[in-house]
């Protein structure tokens, strides 16, 4: 029997809190007002993750003659929606990499990731206004995953080989298996860091966007999207027939139809193709 949020909730213990550095880029990004100055200190709080924005604005991917020395630079050098999509990947990433970090992790992560970057390219294509929120959602639609693996790892870790090996559909096995499946898990988990409702409405309904309030449902497909091109490419667990349902229902939300979702789609591969040191560089 499916288990309710707040039974989901008992059965795990403790929830993994919100990393504080997460917690504001989070909270800059909603905003749209957010200075390029306000991201630099943020960015000068956490060093590691001054490392990686550095890091990222040196690599090939921006073509830098000379070397990238300080934040402003970098911040200049990726542009700043550029720069703000770096450092909240670089601050969720850590809720993927809790404990030991192996071939499971980096693939949840690099879906992720992926997810996020083709999600926040349909918005563009699509004139979507919140392409931010977007690649937010994208980042964290799965991380219910990452709960399940911190939690059990043993029984989780077999259950995503056997789902890399011979297919079928995770969420499905994730309920025969525990009760409830990684959406409610990531649901639970987002409702306990009082994340924006649109954010939880996509962890919770990305494998069947028509369930996500109408408030959300846009934000729910788009997601749902970049979910289906990330499996496309091979990046992640499962089959590219297990979502779908899940793209069906976004095409329709999204008023797309099969030639005008093949162009948004070349458009996002065009992108993905652009940013594929971003990820290389994670």
């Amino acid at each position: 029997m499916t288990m309710s949020p707040q039974e989901v909730i008992h059965n795990l213990g403790d929830l993994p809190p919100l990393p504080r550095v997460a917690t504001r880029v989070i909270r800059i990004s909603a905003a749209s007002e957010t200075s390029s100055e306000e991201l630099q200190n943020l960015i000068r709080t956490d060093q590691a993750l001054t490392a990686q924005v550095l890091k990222i604005a040196n690599s090939a991917l921006f073509g830098r003659v000379r070397e990238v020395t300080t934040l402003t630079q970098a911040i200049l050098t990726l542009g700043f929606s550029t720069a703000r999509s770096v450092v909240l990947a670089s601050s969720v990433k850590n809720l993927f990499t809790r404990g030991p970090v192996g071939l499971q992790e980096r693939i949840l992560w690099e879906h992720a990731l992926v997810t996020a970057l083709t999600g926040s390219a349909f918005s563009q294509a699509m004139a979507f206004p919140q392409t931010e929120e977007v690649f937010l959602a994208g980042l964290v639609h799965d991380i219910g995953k990452s709960v399940l693996a911190l939690k059990f790892p043993d029984h989780y870790g077999t259950l995503l080989r056997r789902i890399k090996e011979q297919g079928g559909d995770g969420l499905t096995l994730e309920l025969e298996a525990f009760g409830f499946d990684h959406a409610t898990v990531g649901e639970a988990l987002l409702r306990s860091w009082n994340i924006a409702p649109g954010i939880e409405a996509v962890v919770r309904w990305h494998h069947d966007p028509l369930q996500a309030s109408p408030d959300h449902r846009r934000l729910v497909a788009l997601v749902a999207l970049g979910n289906q091109m990330a499996i496309d490419i091979q990046v992640g667990f499962g089959g590219p027939d297990t979502l779908a349902r899940a793209t069906r229902a976004a095409l329709d939300i999204l008023g797309l139809d099969d030639a005008t979702y093949q162009e948004a789609r070349t458009s996002a591969l065009g992108a993905l193709e652009r940013d594929k040191a971003l990820i290389a560089d994670f």
